[in-house]
């Protein structure tokens, strides 16, 4: 076979990979374990009944674009759709990125940033959270001053620690840093509905949507651009939808590296319905959000250190005295292969695999040692995967496991 070359940072890249066995509570990778709306289902049905399979979709998404301009209030031009919001971080590092250029993500957050930096031949420059999993904003004006990256990323809610950070520390961030920034909100619907603009005329139907987001500051500013799915408070991870919405400058450049035609016709069709119909969520938001908060305040109770979070899922670890349980419970069942954190943690996730759940596995990271990220799903799936995981933690304080 002759030798073939690939370019330096795919070379050293590894393919992303999560869990993937089979599980009768899937809980590990954020997507949202209802159906959608009734209404939705009948609506798009009656959609796919006449739907033109055999025409081009719109060639820039103008369709959904148009919808949520208008919800928002911006012009169509500041609006961009992608197959899911990650193929739009991953195009804007290809924008404002590039050869010897740096660009700035958060750490611990969601791994695929520094990914789509890798990808765009960029160096991914780490900005440390706090040890509670929050941005510190004169921590990360100060890193950007020292490093001159040449975009920010920035995750609110925050992925896999959950943590909310307020809208003034963003806006403190956004007015004081000289690159393009991305404010990644893909949770924040979830964010219990805080921080109301100050004198907001905007109608209460739509308030919801800005509420704590800087998607209320757009307008004021000219270099920051915020990025949303649907793939989580709606439902529809299958499908593949996100969108931008910034400063025409910048969303126009972003507009460049998206090819004609690139989110399919359906998607849009889907996603169109769904956001014209976004207020049969709020209840179902709102169940999350209170299940989210049981499930934290249950798992603290447990004896587990839990993250602030303002999203659909708990990022949960073992500490002191509970975790040398779990340890030597896992060392006696499957070896010492691991350090005692990492050892708690992966005992809890076999455990659960055992019992037909899936969660998120942390427990080899470097950051986060020893901690499970757990989506929040329906209430009778909550109520088991808490079940079990007392059972696992009375078993172990026993020395039974």
């Amino acid at each position: 076979m002759s030798e073939f070359s690939v370019r330096k940072s795919i070379e050293a890249m590894e393919e992303y990979s999560v869990e993937s066995v089979a599980a009768d509570i899937i809980v590990n990778a954020n997507e949202s374990n209802y159906s959608v709306p009734e209404e939705i289902a009948q609506s798009v049905a009656a959609r796919t009944a006449r739907f033109p399979f055999n025409r081009y979709p719109p060639i820039k998404s103008e369709n959904l674009c148009e919808v949520i301009a208008k919800e928002l209030d911006v012009d169509a031009d500041c609006v961009k759709i992608g197959n899911g919001s990650s193929e739009l971080l991953e195009k804007a590092c290809y924008v404002f990125g590039g050869s010897g250029k740096k660009i700035a993500v958060p750490c611990p957050s969601f791994s695929m940033y520094g990914e789509y930096a890798d990808l765009s031949d960029s160096i991914a420059v780490r900005y440390p959270l706090t040890s509670e999993g929050f941005v510190d904003a004169d921590a990360v004006i100060a890193f950007c001053a020292k490093e001159q990256p040449s975009l920010l990323i920035v995750c609110n809610p925050n992925n896999p620690t959950g943590n909310y950070n307020s809208l003034a520390a963003m806006e403190k961030i956004i007015a004081n840093v000289d690159c393009p920034v991305i404010m990644d909100e893909a949770y924040m619907e979830f964010a219990d509905g805080k921080e109301l603009p100050p004198n907001d005329m905007r109608p209460l139907n739509k308030i919801w949507l800005v509420a704590g987001s800087t998607l209320s500051l757009l307008g004021k500013y000219s270099n920051f651009m915020v990025f949303r799915t649907f793939s989580k408070a709606y439902g529809l991870a299958g499908m593949r939808c996100g969108y931008a919405v910034g400063a025409l400058g910048l969303v126009r450049q972003l507009g460049k590296a998206l090819l004609p035609y690139h989110v399919n016709a359906y998607t849009l069709m889907v996603a169109k319905t769904i956001y014209e119909n976004k207020e049969l969520y709020k209840e179902r938001i709102k169940t999350i959000r209170a299940e989210r908060d049981k499930m934290a305040f249950y798992m603290q109770k447990l004896g587990f250190r839990v993250w602030p979070t303002a999203t659909n899922f708990v990022m949960l670890r073992a500490e002191g005295e509970l975790a040398e349980q779990l340890a030597k419970a896992y060392y006696a069942k499957y070896g010492k292969d691991l350090p005692e954190q990492a050892a708690s943690g992966k005992m809890i996730f076999k455990y659960y695999l055992e019992n037909s759940i899936l969660v998120r596995d942390f427990t080899s990271h470097p950051v986060l040692t020893g901690a499970l990220r757990i989506t929040v799903g329906l209430p009778e799936e909550n109520k088991q995967i808490l079940a079990k995981l007392t059972e696992l933690v009375v078993a172990v304080q026993g020395g039974k496991a």
